[in-house]
């Protein structure tokens, strides 16, 4: 009876395993174990293949990614619709590069609306790292938003 519940378990673990994807590795004997076999709950990457990180300082997210942070999206969603902002990029993880409209001129909440936009992404990158958004005109850095506000000018264009 030991023989036939042991069996039982095997061909059902066996169902399970591989619904999830995990091979199953049947014991020698059923009458050679205490119990049902013992599958592994992770496996190791194949050889040549690397295991998956937390993102590190130097790996950057997807636009998407970002975007699917609520605070985030609609923040800049506020600088685009504006015209202070036209697109951004994460070049690593902590630094967004935002390429700036006209309206970073022209509109008088443009500081308070990139200062804003700054928290979100402070949020968004899990508060992990005190991040910077670098300003980018015409394929030149103009500025950065940190902790410190909206800083504009010739000793903040040097890109990080």
């Amino acid at each position: 009876m030991r023989s036939f519940l042991s069996l039982g378990c095997a061909v059902l673990l066996t169902g399970c395993a591989s619904t999830v994807g995990h091979p199953v590795t049947p014991s020698a004997s059923p009458s050679d174990s205490a119990g049902p076999p013992v599958t592994p709950v992770t496996e190791p990457p194949p050889p040549g293949a690397s295991a998956p990180a937390a993102p590190s300082a130097t790996s950057s997210r997807f636009k998407a990614e970002l975007l699917q942070d609520k605070d985030f999206r609609m923040a800049f969603e506020d600088v685009r619709r504006l015209g202070v902002a036209l697109d951004f990029q994460e070049t690593q993880f902590g630094l967004l590069q935002v390429t700036v409209g006209p309206g970073f001129a022209t509109v008088s909440s443009a500081r308070y609306n990139l200062e804003h936009l700054y928290i979100a992404y402070r949020i968004a990158s899990y508060r992990r790292v005190d991040p910077v958004i670098e300003l980018w005109k015409e394929g030149s850095k103009i500025g950065e938003v940190t902790a410190d506000g909206v800083l504009v000018g010739p000793g903040f264009t040097a890109p990080r």
